[in-house]
Order: structure tokens, then sequence, then C-alpha cells
């Protein structure tokens, strides 16, 4: 005896199957980071201030602009700059990469969509055959078919595959994003660099002529028997001295233009558009916003959270991949020994499957349980990513701070070592103190020039890990 099951009793049965199988799969929140709390202020490294009270608000989640469109970096006041992001931005291979893959992304979560439709396909065909020992005709046949699949998403498998692959393409724009920040910041970086190499080697120049006049004035007194060869020596021991250490800022300044190049995709940066020092760069003032505002303004953790949201969505995935599922199918056919028969005769074929994957209930219990660990994983991940995150805006706010009473004193050291390196050189012609403390002084003024120089540099990358760790330079 041989029984239908009919489509009302087939619907009544997999929903209950489903519901039955829903239950070995409990999700979690709907909201990956409804738990979080942030502290309500920048606290500089203090531990009561840095406290997490404050909830989230999901609105931070919300898109923002592009990073190019939030040029910060115009606020250091200086063309030759801007010059150098936007041909970096223009130029950088890994843009044009991470555009790319954005398109890459673009394409897969059409596809995923593309699913939920019904997928037509077509084929002809047309063959002979004869008999080899014979001298028969060609037996000719030809055919032609067309066929329509759809597979009904009755429980939503299919559209949380299409949202998966949405929140990686939202995702990989977040990472373009990303890439661009980054980039911006290596640009300033280099550029800074080049400034503070040409001006140590400016002023190690100064330096070497200096060593070199106080060298032939050494020289002259000896002629005058007034000094030792020991003096002689000692001037010129430092002359060669200073020459290697320029010879040193010399080879970084070459892997400093080099490492530009590569920024701008092989394209060397003019000569002419080099900083010759750090005096024309100015701090601009940074909004420093509230810690909730991160997840709206660094791309990264934006797109760690879109990447979260697809490790959730993949619990059920996974989950709704293990229950029932039924397919139509339908087709149009014919076949003829003429070729302009072959559709004089179709026939229209109609069917149904049903997939019963439940039935591997271990292998679905295991692949549910690993999905929900990997999810759990994440979201660890994400919170890590998030205080990480806080505490890079921390350590750069506070360092702001550090940095500018650390450029004051040196410039308050590099004024006295000036004025104690002219008054050794006065005593030293009058007779009143010996060669090598003036050539000390004079190294003393020079090692005070570079911490100077270096400090400055200092307050400026830490400007750009300020802004690369708040996101850019909206305010919050």
């Amino acid at each position: 005896m041989k029984t239908t099951m009919t489509a009302p009793r087939f619907l009544l049965l997999s929903s209950a199957l489903a519901t039955l199988l829903g239950g070995c799969a409990t999700l979690p929140s709907a909201d990956p980071a409804a738990d979080l709390q942030v502290p309500a202020g920048y606290g500089r490294g203090d531990p009561v201030a840095n406290l997490p009270v404050q909830a989230v608000p999901r609105a931070s989640t919300a898109p923002v602009g592009d990073v190019r469109d939030d040029a910060w970096w115009q606020g250091f006041a200086d063309p030759r700059l801007d010059r150098l992001v936007a041909g970096v931005l223009e130029r950088n291979t890994d843009m044009a990469s991470a555009g790319l893959r954005l398109a890459r992304a673009g394409a897969q979560a059409g596809l995923a969509g593309a699913d939920l439709w019904p997928l037509a396909s077509g084929s002809a065909s047309a063959s002979g055959n004869r008999r080899i020992d014979s001298g028969d005709d060609w037996s000719r046949s030809h055919s032609a078919s067309v066929s329509l699949g759809w597979e009904l998403d009755l429980w939503g498998k299919l559209r949380g595959q299409r949202d998966i692959a949405r929140w990686e393409a939202q995702a990989t724009a977040q990472d373009l994003q990303n890439t661009a920040l980054s980039l911006v910041g290596q640009s300033c970086e280099l550029y800074w660099q080049l400034g503070y190499l040409n001006q140590a080697i400016a002023t190690g120049q100064a330096n070497l002529e200096r060593l070199e006049r106080t060298a032939t004035l050494v020289q002259s007194q000896f002629n005058a028997g007034a000094v030792s060869r020991l003096e002689v020596r000692q001037a010129q021991q430092n002359i060669e001295s200073q020459r290697a250490a320029q010879a040193q800022l010399e080879q970084q300044r070459v892997e400093t233009r080099n490492a530009l190049t590569v920024l701008l995709d092989g394209q060397p940066w003019p000569l002419d558009d080099e900083p010759q020092n750090l005096d024309i760069a100015h701090s601009p003032e940074v909004a420093e916003g509230l810690p909730a505002d991160l997840l709206a303004r660094r791309p990264d953790l934006r797109a760690a959270e879109l990447r979260l949201r697809q490790s959730l969505a993949g619990i059920k995935v996974t989950a709704t991949s293990y229950y029932p599922s039924l397919s139509l199918t339908g087709s149009v056919g014919s076949a003829s020994t003429s070729l302009g028969q072959v559709l004089s005769n179709p026939v229209a074929t109609l069917g149904a499957g049903l997939s019963l994957p439940f039935l591997k209930f271990r292998q679905m219990q295991l692949n549910i349980t690993s999905a929900d660990l990997a999810y759990q994983i994440a979201a660890n991940d994400f919170r890590r990513t998030l205080y990480t995150a806080l505490s890079e805006v921390d350590n750069a706010l506070s360092a702001r701070t550090r940095l500018a009473e650390q450029a004051d004193a040196a410039q308050a050291s590099y004024e006295e070592a000036v004025e104690i390196a002219r008054l050794y050189e006065v005593r030293y012609r009058a007779g009143a103190t010996d060669l090598r403390t003036w050539l000390e002084a004079q190294q003393t003024r020079r090692n005070a020039e570079l911490s100077l120089a270096q400090a400055r540099r200092s307050q400026l990358v830490n400007d750009v890990t300020l802004y690369k760790a708040l996101g850019g330079g909206t305010a919050g």
C-alpha cells in the first residue's frame, strides 16, 4: 500500500521537528555587546577613574563617514605633509588591495542573497553514432532542457547566510577605513622622521665645522708650543667621531626615504618637499571625546563588532542547517532525432525533495557546540580589543602631557648647554681650562640639541598615535 504525504502534513511535521531541534541549541543574546561597560572618562592611569561604570550606548555603532573625509592631519598646518598623505592614499598598494577585498566581499554577499531565489539552468546536446563494421547511416539524436530549482527557506538558514555575508562586507569596508587610518599614521611618522634626520644632519654639520675650527686653533697653539700633541689628537678624535655620527644619520635618512617610496608604490618623494626641521610643525588641539565613542569612531572596533555578530549568527545557521529542508524542482525537456523537431514534443517534470539532516544527531550537536564556543572566544576577543583601545587612548593622552613637560625641559637644557660651551671656550682661550673640558662641553651641547629635536619628534608622533587610537579627529 502506498501513502503520500500532503504539503500541509509535511509542514506540520517539519514545524514539530524544528521545535524539537530548536531546544537543542540555546542561542546567546542578540546583542553581543549588551553588557559592555567603559569608564565615564579617560583616567590617565588613575585606577579609580578607569573603572568601567558606563554602559556603551548602542547608537555608538552607527556608520560613520570615510576616514579621508576627516582630514585630521591638516591640523598640523603643513601643506607638504598634506600632499604626502594624499599621494599615499591614492597610490599605496595596501589601499588598493583593501579596496579589492571590499569589492570581493560585496560580490560574495550578492551570491549569498541569490540563494534565496529560484535557480535556473539549461542544457542542449547532440550526438551521433553508427556501427563501424557496416555501412549503416549515422543515427543522430538531439535534446534540450530547461530546469528550475528552489530550496524553500523555511527556517531562515539562507537568510542567515545572507546576513553573515553582508556583515562580512560591512566589516571589510571598515578594514579599508582602518588601512587608510594606519597609512596616514605611517606617512606622518616617516615625514617627521625625515624632518628630524635633516635637522640632525644639518646641526651635525655645523658642529663638525666648529670642531674643525677648534682643531685649527689647537694646531696653531701646538705650533707655537703652547699645547702638547695630546690636545691635537683629542681635537682630531672628536672630528672623526662626529663624522661617524653623520654617516649613521645619513644612512637612516636613506632608509626613511626608501620606506616612503614603498608607501608611494615605488614613486620617490621629491627632495624639495622634505621637511628640513620640525620647527614648522604645530600640535593641534585634540578633542578627547568619551570612551564610549570609540565603538563609533574606530574602524577596527566596528569591524570586530560586525564579525562578532557574524559569529553569533553562525550558531543559528549551524543549527538550522540540520532542520528538514524542502527543495522544489521543475524541468521542461525534449529529445528528437531531428534538430528541427527537438522542441516539438516537450515533456514537463515536477519534483520535490525532502532532506532530513537531523538524523546525524551526534554530528549536529558537536557542530552547534563548536559554533557556540567559537562565538564565546570571539566575544572575549572583542572585549579585550575594546579595553586595549581604551588603554591606548589613555596612554597617548598621558604621554601628551608628559612629552610637553619633557620638551620644555629639553629646551631649557639646550639653552644652558649652549651657554656652558661658550663659557668653556672663553676659559680655554684664556688658558683657564684644558681642551678636553671644552670638547666635552661641545659634545654636551650637541647631545642637548639632538635631545630637543627628539622630544619634538616624539610629541608629533604621539599626536598621531592619539588620533589613531581615537579613530580620527572627530570630536566626541
